[in-house]
Formats: structure tokens, sequence, C-alpha cells
């Protein structure tokens, strides 16, 4: 009875050493992951400025008016164009009109 036991003990210890051995995979830490994909997109972009590291801003600084003025002027044309190319769509063109 005694030796029955302890061949089942044994059997079922030497099962669980068997697959902690053969368990491998280690854990994953999703948090730094991140940090490190955040870390290298920060670097690529760095890289295509041709900087080694983050400019240093003094604080928030105020944008002067010509460069406003012309980012106003060129959204103020692309909403045009995006308007009127989106009535030209909506205008019948007949096989005359293509060719």
């Amino acid at each position: 009875m005694h030796l029955g036991r302890g061949l089942l003990f044994f059997l079922l210890l030497n099962s669980v050493t068997m697959s902690f051995s053969l368990s491998t995979c280690t854990t994953v830490d999703i948090d730094h992951i991140k940090k490190k994909r955040v870390e290298a997109i920060r670097g690529q972009i760095l890289s295509k400025l041709r900087l080694t590291s983050p400019p240093q801003t003094l604080g928030h600084s105020q944008v002067p008016y010509q460069v406003l003025a012309l980012y106003n002027s060129t959204r103020e044309l692309l909403e045009e164009l995006g308007r009127d190319r989106h009535q030209s769509c909506g205008q019948d063109n007949t096989e005359t009109e293509y060719y």
C-alpha cells in the first residue's frame, strides 16, 4: 500500500519537474514593451529630423502673424478646392464631356 502511494508520489513529482523544465517562456512586461516602442519611435523621428536629441523648449512662443495668415489662407483654399471637387463629382458627366 505504501509502495503504491510512494510510486504515485514519485511519478507526480517527476511530471511536475518535467513540466517546469519544459516551460522556457519568460513573462512579458507589457509596460516595458510599450516604453521600448515609444523610445524606438522617438529615435526614428529624431533621426528623420537629423537630430541627436530632442530640442530644448523655453516655453510657449507666439506664432508670427505672417505664418498664421499663410496657414489660414492655405486652409481656406484647400477647403474651397474640396467643396468644388465635391460639387463637380455630383454633376452628371456625359461621355462627350469625358472626351
